[in-house]
């Protein structure tokens, strides 16, 4: 339904959306949205994200979250004032009791069933005590904070029921007829806040206002329900024998009711729905009372004690906990549902024990083994934060930021501008998950003096978001944790690349050309295969790092020829969110993502002048050239020529590795070959 006072122009939100396998953005009215929602455009693909019918996807006919993966995203902006909550519910007529409550509430602007079906979103509007809203962006990200906060403590105080994700700014179109829309609702007037949400700010709701939980019914069941469900285990853990006689059988049953706890009358109804005793009321009611009234009610439970101690466990969790798994780390996050400072924390050793000791407090007998049972299931979904933040990027306004960024690195090197846009566009796509045939096969090397700010432009690459995915220090000697750094890193920098030996550039050059990572798990017979999200960048201050000539082509050397601009204060402030939503724009529209065979020859030319010279190849060079007009030819093998420079400069220089570096020196530089000799002549 749609409230009257609506007024067309009124707010207005951020939607992306895919059009022709591209994905766009634009502004469109809430109450578009709003029609979207209520009316038919995507009632077929929201079916089937709820699994009631197959639609087609990139993946073919599916249902479930893949076929979500095209529903057009609301970004709900903070510049309006409006904030979003998201209320996670198990049954519809939940749904439709909170529906009905919220709908009532003046601040109230939409309400409608997300498209998984399984939870309500709720739009509230916030503004400043004047009525406007903040301007400036710190200012803005502290008042979006404690609205978000401000409304979900409304809400919980009002219904019971508390916000499943605190922090969540925007949601997938959904579809709902009964959905409903006041963009005339009240606005909660609140002064503007001057600090950041913290423990100090967003202290702990008070416990008492949450349900406590009984130990004598299971969690989600009513008392009527949980006495009929200790019948069932009653009668199955008696086993009636078909050859005892049914007054004997009754009078065993009642005292066993009894004993359970089992309400009287629930007791007489269910015997009396078991067939042999359908028709005798008088016996069943007499015997009842016989076995109730002699003894006080009983406090045997027929279920096993394991059994409820785990939903009591399950309970406790959903009511105060919300868990999800980081893809990128592999971790456990956690967050607690009585603080809305919007931050998720890692599950460490600490935060379980705390958890097991409120769960005691609680009087729930509980060991560690069964949170982590619970936390290491399906059930704990899975967050990817590098594609959560692609996701939230604006749309790019056209300005050459990522030309910008290139240019802070003085050099002389020809097409490094060009260079570099290709290589931070793979890496990015690399983060989107759309280059799985070639991925970051490129180092980026910067050479350079000391001082020239190298390592700190390539931290300066990432934004503060995803600063925690940076690493400069990675030991390969580790073959199992340098392979596992690949899904849990998107830019590991090789710091001082020129101390690593021969044997890890090896190794090196085999995870460059990994595409994906299969890892087993201690304990487990099975691979699991994640994705790669990391590039690989260096810095040396040699200016000759390169050792192995054949693998020369996965670097992408840049001689630095000055300080690299690092400032990042007033107008050198770098726009992350535009920066990125350029890379994304570009890799979506199809600019190049890797260098092609042409490209890498050019560049494997231009790496020449960095290779580091072998010691048997300064003595050939100090002893033999190319043959020149003239000259006394001499037709050498690689083993004749050491064995000369071995007798002139009298050094044992002659194995079967030093013959493999002349033989190949030779023919990169272009001397002819006559079946296994060379031409050269003496200097």
């Amino acid at each position: 339904m749609m409230k009257k006072g609506f007024e067309k122009g009124g707010l207005s939100v951020r939607v992306r959306y895919l059009h022709n396998r591209m994905w766009k953005e634009k502004t469109v009215a809430l109450a578009e949205v709003f029609a979207w929602i209520s009316g038919e455009k995507y009632r077929k693909r929201v079916d089937a994200v709820r699994g009631r019918e197959l639609i087609m996807t990139r993946e073919g006919m599916e249902s479930g979250y893949i076929a979500a993966e095209e529903l057009p995203m609301v970004f709900i902006g903070c510049e309006t004032g409006l904030v979003l909550l998201s209320v996670r519910v198990e049954y519809q007529e939940e749904l439709e009791a909170l529906r009905r409550r919220v709908n009532l509430f003046p601040q109230t602007v939409m309400s409608f069933a997300g498209s998984s079906g399984r939870s309500l979103k709720i739009v509230m509007r916030f503004a400043l005590t004047d009525g406007s809203l903040p301007t400036e962006a710190r200012e803005s990200e502290l008042f979006s904070q404690y609205a978000l906060r401000r409304a979900a403590d409304f809400l919980f105080a009002t219904t019971g029921m508390r916000a499943d994700e605190a922090g969540s700014d925007h949601f997938r179109v959904s579809a709902d007829v009964k959905a409903m829309l006041n963009e005339t609702a009240v606005a909660v007037m609140m002064p503007q806040p001057t600090e950041p949400l913290s423990d100090a700010t967003a202290p702990i709701l008070h416990r008492s206002e949450e349900p406590e939980l009984n130990k004598d019914v299971l969690p989600g069941y009513t008392r009527r329900e949980m006495d009929i469900t200790k019948f069932n285990m009653l009668c199955r853990q008696l086993a009636f024998d078909r050859w005892q006689e049914p007054d004997e059988q009754l009078l065993q049953l009642s005292v066993e009711c009894r004993k359970a706890g089992i309400d009287h009358e629930v007791a007489a109804k269910c015997i009396l729905a078991l067939p042999r005793f359908r028709e005798k009321e008088s016996l069943v009611r007499s015997s009842l009372e016989n076995a109730y009234c002699k003894h006080p009610a009983g406090r045997k439970n027929p279920l096993e004690p394991s059994l409820i101690y785990q939903q009591l466990m399950q309970a406790f969790i959903k009511r105060r906990y919300s868990f999800r798994k980081n893809t990128v780390t592999g971790d456990i996050e956690y967050q607690e549902k009585g603080r809305y400072n919007l931050s998720w924390r890692p599950f460490t050793e600490e935060v379980r024990n705390d958890m097991n000791s409120a769960a005691i407090d609680e009087g729930i007998k509980v060991w560690s083994r069964d949170l982590d049972r619970m936390l290491n299931s399906a059930t704990v979904t899975d967050y990817d934060p590098v594609r959560e933040w692609l996701g939230k990027l604006p749309q790019w306004d056209g300005r050459d930021r990522l030309g910008e960024m290139a240019d802070r690195v003085p050099t002389d090197t020809p097409e490094w501008r060009s260079d570099f846009k290709v290589w931070m566009r793979s890496m990015v796509s690399q983060w989107m998950g759309r280059n799985r045939t070639y991925g970051a096969q490129m180092v980026l090397m910067l050479v350079g003096a000391q001082g020239t700010r190298k390592s700190t432009f390539m931290r300066l690459l990432l934004p503060d978001e995803m600063a925690q995915f940076y690493i400069d220090r990675i030991d390969f000697t580790n073959k199992k944790e340098a392979l596992r750094a690949l899904s849990r890193f998107l830019l590991i920098n090789i710091d001082e690349y020129d101390q690593i030996s021969p044997s890890q550039t090896a190794y090196l050059k085999h995870l460059i050309q990994r595409t994906d990572v299969k890892e087993r798990k201690m304990y487990e017979t099975t691979y699991q295969q994640l994705q790669r999200y990391a590039a690989f960048c260096a810095t040396t201050n040699s200016l000759h790092p390169l050792k192995d000539e054949s693998g020369s082509r996965r670097y992408l050397v840049v001689e630095v020829s000055g300080r690299i601009d690092t400032d990042t204060q007033g107008d050198r402030r770098i726009d992350y969110p535009q920066l990125y939503a350029q890379i994304v724009e570009e890799v979506r529209r199809g600019e190049p993502c890797y260098f092609d065979g042409a490209h890498e020859q050019r560049i494997q030319e231009r790496n020449r002048d960095y290779y580091e010279t072998p010691t048997v190849v300064s003595l050939f060079d100090d002893m033999f050239r190319k043959p020149e007009a003239g000259d006394k030819l001499l037709s050498l093998s690689p083993t004749e020529i050491l064995s000369i420079i071995r007798k002139e400069r009298h050094v044992n220089i002659v194995n079967q590795s030093n013959a493999t570096l002349i033989g190949a020196y030779l023919k990169r530089c272009g001397y002819k070959k006559t079946y296994r000799s060379y031409n050269v002549t003496i200097r």
